[in-house]
C-alpha cells in the first residue's frame, strides 16, 4: 500500500472530509511540488493539512504524521476541530 492510499484508508475510516491534490495529475503539480520544497524543506507526499496546520506525511513530519496522531488519539480531536467529522 502507497503511503498516500494509506493516508486516505484512515482519513475513508474516520469518515472525514478531505480534499486530495495528486500533484501527479495536475498541470502545475511541478510548480506546487517546488512550493512545498521552499515552505516545508521538503517535497515527498503524501504531506497533510488540517484546518491549515501542516501535520506531515504518514509517519513523520512536525506532528509525527497522520498515524502517529491517530495512534495518540489526537488525529480524532484534530479532524473534529476542523469540521471534518
Amino acid at each position: 500500500m502507497t503511503l498516500l492510499v494509506e493516508a486516505k484508508a484512515v482519513l475513508d475510516e474516520k469518515g472525514a472530509k478531505y480534499t486530495v491534490v495528486e500533484l501527479d495529475k495536475e498541470a502545475d503539480g511541478k510548480a506546487i511540488r517546488a512550493e512545498m520544497g521552499d515552505l516545508l524543506g521538503r517535497t515527498s507526499v503524501p504531506a497533510i493539512w488540517i484546518s491549515g496546520t501542516y501535520i506531515g506525511g504518514c509517519n513523520d513530519g512536525p506532528l509525527g504524521g497522520i498515524n502517529t496522531l491517530n495512534k495518540n488519539k489526537q488525529l480524532d480531536v484534530m479532524l473534529k476541530s476542523a469540521g471534518a467529522v
